[in-house]
């Protein structure tokens, strides 16, 4: 059995996904920790700190082992403004509090590698240190993205901009793509100055524009969810969405109240950009019709929606059991973060986006680009706007039958298994692990056996 560290910014979508495969991973038989930048026990009333003063305690409450590096000043500074920001802006500062202190925190894990015999590390791929630690140390690091929405095609639009997945993309993307430049070499500059500081060699390529791990990259997502890429690596791997192995936090939902004679539409805005309560108020407004039951996880505007008025058709939670609850719905309403937008296309429910940063536009783009969900502007709605979509999706059955033909495609995967045996063999060979000639990208349940011949 291997020693596995898993390494992950502290964000709670980003600890979603390396959580279910270290639980998958311990349930093999494999000895497995995290570290993770935070400080325990921060009782901040700023969002942001505490939801991230949130990730030891989750991973703690699973039993599995947890160290803390010290946060850069500056990337907790920065890492406030992020709710607050929109758009390509948002991206631009996700994209800056990921490449701040990349010096300060390698040089922690690296005496964490050093004081800690580790067989293999699993890094979430918006902690760059992580990797430049493991170069120095000799170490094999997977890495692990949440999509292939970075990652080039011919059809597909700058990184963030959530422009249409199409023929027209390029043409369309051509304002974005000066500031995708910049962004990216902004960022390989950070990495590269880094690196240069340990006496490794500089990278060239854009790290966000392909898969940059020269031994395993983990995809949780699926070719039959993805707009076709060109810049995939061969020792790149689909391997379907990770979440069957993380508890609930909540355990005592009132599922006895949801109604089996009313469509059933489920709102949430994540963990970061959830505190919006004139957005959740308007969508209460649109929806409160008997046709509708509407289920919300209020998260940071909880407090002032329960204060306001609530109609009689709606199920109002500071919090859900989202993966239980995703089955037992109709429709979702969202942000578009990646692992609500994975976990709704497993489940086999069509979604209304309404992103407001980072990725989320390029899955509102790629929910419409699959025919599965419509999209709608968080700031500009109107409430009759709103209605008018749900009515769309509600009455028009494609939407409900591809989004059936999706899930039943993911249901062939299993990502968490996959990604288990995939670390373990890279554990065990200690070189890049490569795709077979001929074998898919995508790993399904069907075919995963046929990479241990």
């Amino acid at each position: 059995m291997s020693k596995v560290l898993f390494l992950n910014q502290p964000s709670m979508g980003h600890l979603n996904t390396l959580l279910t495969i270290a639980l998958q991973m311990k349930e093999d038989g494999h000895e497995v920790s995290f570290l993770v930048p935070g400080i325990k026990n921060n009782n901040s009333k700023i969002e942001v700190f505490r939801v991230a003063s949130l990730i030891p305690q989750l991973i703690e409450k699973n039993n599995i082992k947890v160290d803390l590096v010290t946060p850069s000043l500056l990337a907790a500074i920065l890492g406030v403004a992020l709710p607050f920001a929109s758009g390509y802006n948002e991206l631009m500062l996700a994209i800056e509090v990921g490449g701040t202190a990349i010096e300060h925190y390698t040089k922690q894990v690296i005496n964490h590698l050093e004081a800690n015999k580790f067989d293999v590390l699993v890094s979430d791929f918006a902690f760059f240190a992580a990797h430049i630690a493991a170069e120095y140390k000799n170490i094999p690091c997977a890495t692990v993205f949440h999509s292939g929405l970075p990652f080039k095609g011919k059809n597909i639009p700058p990184f963030g901009s959530g422009l249409p997945i199409g023929e027209q993309a390029e043409i369309l993307g051509q304002k974005y793509l000066r500031r995708e430049r910049f962004i990216f070499s902004r960022l390989n500059s950070r990495i590269n100055r880094a690196k240069g500081k340990f006496g490794l060699p500089s990278i060239s390529t854009d790290t966000l524009s392909k898969p940059y791990s020269k031994w395993l990259n983990l995809i949780t997502s699926a070719e039959a969810i993805e707009a076709e890429r060109d810049s995939l690596t061969d020792n790149t791997f689909f391997i379907g969405p990770c979440f069957a192995k993380r508890k609930n936090q909540t355990t005592d939902f009132p599922f006895d109240k949801l109604r089996s004679d009313k469509y059933k539409v489920y709102v949430s805005l994540g963990t970061v950009f959830n505190n919006k309560p004139k957005v959740f108020q308007k969508i209460m407004n649109a929806l409160n019709y008997p046709d509708y039951q509407v289920i919300i996880s209020g998260g940071g505007a909880y407090e002032k929606l329960k204060q306001g008025f609530v109609p009689e058709n709606v199920l109002l939670f500071p919090s859900v059991p989202q993966i239980d609850l995703l089955p037992r719905v109709d429709l979702v309403i969202g942000h578009g973060g990646n692992n609500t937008t994975n976990e709704t296309l497993a489940a086999g429910k069509p979604l209304i986006v309404m992103p407001i940063g980072g990725e989320q536009g390029d899955n509102a783009s790629r929910v419409e680009y699959l025919e599965v969900g419509l999209r709608i502007n968080i700031y500009g709605f109107s409430e009759n706007e709103l209605r008018t979509k749900v009515d769309i999706i509600r009455t028009k059955e494609e939407f409900a039958q591809r989004a059936t033909e999706l899930k039943i495609e993911l249901a062939k995967t299993d990502g968490a298994k996959s990604a288990a045996m995939l670390v373990e063999l890279l554990a065990k060979s200690k070189k890049p692990l490569l795709r077979p000639k001929g074998f898919p990208l995508t790993v399904t349940n069907e075919n995963r056996l046929q990479l241990l011949t």
